[in-house]
């Protein structure tokens, strides 16, 4: 084809044109459109009314029934934060009047404000739980045991110990689970009951909560949990789960320094498939 000046010039035109129209009608507005999109973002960032532990805690005595648990569990979660905790009495107050109310409430409310004030760390709390451990259902009885193990005070004892003659053995695990977080030597011989329990989950968490105290008398127990064959014949509990039951027992028995179980610990060094289980067993045998 011969050259023609004026046909590439027009044809240049053509296509300017076409840029200019396409850049008008679809570039531009596009750009404008996420300007105005990031600036209304932006703006509501830095606007956004940040809610405080109080604001949600008036959410669990005056709002709507989705927003009485939900702000309940926004507690729960935000009190696990020991600098987003308040220390004054008024708040003090505000929760136990709050939990003393949800006995009427939606059971999420009450399990969660359990929690929340168990996550709290405060002590004032002990007797307001104790106090609500007779006569409860059994989902709220377990927010509620599980905060007094969190809160670790040796006043909660005596209820747990009549928690562990429970017929539900949720209970039964909780409450065992908690007499080993607080620790009190007077609960060994229970606990070593508790080592018998039908329910598997109980026995084991028994024979933890005693090696947590150097008593080994749910040796038995301990080395069946660092062994994943064993742990393989409960079809529930997952490869990540076995890793975490075994990191539990190598934790617990950390100051035993019993030739058995060093012996298993180095094959789970050599061998095991979790890298941290390895490199735990690792640390216990050859760190301390």
């Amino acid at each position: 084809m011969p050259y023609d000046p004026e046909t590439i010039t027009a044809d240049t035109d053509k296509k300017s044109v076409f840029g200019v129209i396409v850049h008008s009608f679809f570039v531009i507005p596009f750009l404008l459109a996420i300007f105005s999109v990031l600036l209304f973002v932006s703006v509501r960032l830095l606007t956004m009314e940040k809610r405080s532990v109080n604001d949600y805690l008036q959410d669990v005595t005056t709002g709507g029934l989705t927003k009485r648990w939900q702000s309940a569990f926004e507690l729960s979660r935000i009190l696990s934060n020991p600098a987003m905790v308040p220390r004054d009495e008024q708040f003090i107050n505000s929760m136990i009047a709050a939990f003393e109310k949800s006995k009427n409430d939606d059971d999420r409310v009450r399990q969660y404000l359990a929690l929340a004030m168990g996550r709290s760390g405060i002590q004032n709390f002990v007797d307001v739980l104790i106090k609500n451990t007779s006569n409860e259902k059994d989902e709220n009885l377990y927010a509620i045991i599980t905060s007094l193990g969190i809160l670790k005070n040796y006043k909660a004892v005596p209820v747990l110990l009549n928690v562990l003659n429970h017929d539900n053995a949720h209970l039964r695990l909780a409450a065992v689970i908690a007499l080993g977080n607080i620790g009190d030597f007077k609960t060994v011989e229970s606990l070593k009951r508790m080592l018998n329990d039908p329910q598997p989950n109980v026995s084991w968490d028994a024979a933890i909560a005693l090696a947590k105290m150097g008593d080994a008398s749910g040796k038995t127990v301990i080395l069946n949990l660092l062994n994943r064959r064993y742990l393989e014949k409960f079809p529930q509990i997952g490869p990540q789960e076995q890793s975490r039951i075994i990191m539990v027992a190598i934790s617990a028995t950390a100051n035993w320094h019993d030739s058995d179980i060093n012996n298993i610990l180095k094959e789970l060094f050599t061998h095991d498939k979790n890298m941290n289980v390895r490199a735990l067993a690792h640390k216990i045998l050859y760190h301390g």
